[in-house]
């Protein structure tokens, strides 16, 4: 059974997803290798940004949405900040909810509402003031600074060295508090090993730990949802937007190519997946055969086999690419490849998350979207043999054909 903390932190995780990943009706749209807003500028609209590297350093009287590899915020935004990156810094100020996933991240400005936060290792400096709650999942998580709601998160190491106003509740690997920290209310944490409180560490409520539960036998993911998402989330982001950065027309028309045959793409992968391990038992087996008759040979056929295997290895990383690009480029046509990819891999994430819990659908969804990746694939690569695809901002709705 999930512990308090990790189903409030997961619906929060939900609710930011839908928030993230929701189509934008208007606002500023800007895509490029490196978008800057500059120390003087001021954007009097919602800002939706997709890049490899964004610094925000001017004002921002809106929503702002960032996919990116690097982002640095030093500006003010003026509403919530919704980010999605390798390496995430908000130094700047947030009148808004600030929500982050990214690798690494560091908060060190002002955030007037809650702080949603997922990443490997998060540090809310010593400057950092929070206005509502803190909660997310991390690797590591080091706070610095005031929380002036409660901190809810899921985490491999939490240290508090700063204050928390409100009540701790954390599922935690390794707990620490500082002889600095200070919390307002309860420290409850679900472990498996007595926190580390330090002389002078000030605690206003009760303080206990609960032995974590094991998971559910049969469970395709582990009982941590919000672990499970995050770390689903960034290894797509980093497969797909680094994809899309090598090869954006690979990404993109086997996106469309999906979108505008699905079945056919079903129908194509599902003969290439049962091809992909026919071949291979072919090799492993020819193998066999050749290293009684001639050892050199058969060592060749064992490489072949290791390669075919790599290969089908790959394929199953990537395959996923497309299906979170068709779902992003269907629900956002206009936005940048970046951006889509975004909102298409964090409600495909979802998806699979949540369908884990169930061990047959969770295999049945992973296949499907294995399947369906591999076809696009292959019908990409044929309808590009002769002429390279053309990338347009996105492609017809499939037609049914005439009776």
């Amino acid at each position: 059974m999930l512990t308090r903390t990790a189903t409030r932190a997961a619906l929060l995780a939900i609710l930011a997803t839908f928030v993230i990943a929701g189509p934008a009706a208007a606002g500023d749209f800007r895509s490029d290798t490196t978008v800057t807003v500059g120390p003087d500028e001021t954007v009097d609209d919602d800002l939706y940004i997709g890049a490899g590297t964004v610094s925000i350093a001017g004002t921002v009287n809106g929503d702002v949405l960032v996919a990116a590899g690097t982002v640095s915020v030093t500006g003010t935004v003026d509403g919530s900040l919704n980010v999605g990156g390798g390496t995430v810094d908000v130094l700047g100020d947030v009148t808004g909810a600030l929500r982050v996933s990214g690798g690494t991240v560091r908060i060190a400005g002002s955030v007037g509402r809650d702080l949603v936060l997922f990443g490997g290792m998060a540090t809310v400096d010593s400057a950092a003031e929070i206005g509502g709650d803190l909660a997310g999942g991390t690797g590591t998580l080091t706070v610095l600074g005031t929380v002036a709601g409660d901190l809810m998160v899921s985490a491999g190491t939490i240290e508090l060295i700063g204050a928390v106003d409100g009540s701790v509740d954390a599922s935690v690997g390794t707990l620490t508090l500082a002889p600095s920290a200070v919390v307002g209310g309860d420290v409850t944490y679900t472990s498996d090993r007595d926190a580390t409180i330090a002389d002078g560490a000030d605690v206003g409520g009760e303080i206990e730990r609960i032995e974590p539960s094991s998971a559910e036998d049969g469970s395709v993911i582990a009982d941590n949802p919000v672990v499970s998402y995050l770390g689903l989330l960034v290894g797509m982001l980093v497969l797909g937007w680094g994809l899309l950065a090598i090869r954006p027309r690979l990404a993109i028309g086997s996106a469309d190519t999906l979108r505008t045959a699905p079945l056919a793409s079903l129908g194509i992968g599902f003969v290439a997946l049962i091809g992909q391990f026919v071949l291979l038992v072919l090799l492993v087996v020819v193998a066999g055969v050749l290293s009684i008759i001639a050892g050199a040979l058969g060592a060749g056929f064992f490489g072949a086999a290791v390669v075919v295997l790599l290969l089908i290895i790959l394929l199953i990383v990537l395959s996923a690419v497309p299906v979170a690009m068709a779902i992003g480029r269907a629900i956002m046509p206009d936005a940048s490849p970046f951006l889509g990819y975004l909102a298409g891999a964090a409600i495909l994430c979802l998806v699979l998350v949540a369908g884990g819990f169930v061990p047959v659908l969770g295999g049945i969804l992973f296949g499907l979207v294995w399947i369906l990746g591999l076809g696009a694939f292959i019908r990409y690569a044929r309808d590009t043999r002769d002429e390279p695809y053309v990338i347009v901002s996105s492609p017809p709705p499939a037609t049914p054909a005439p009776a």
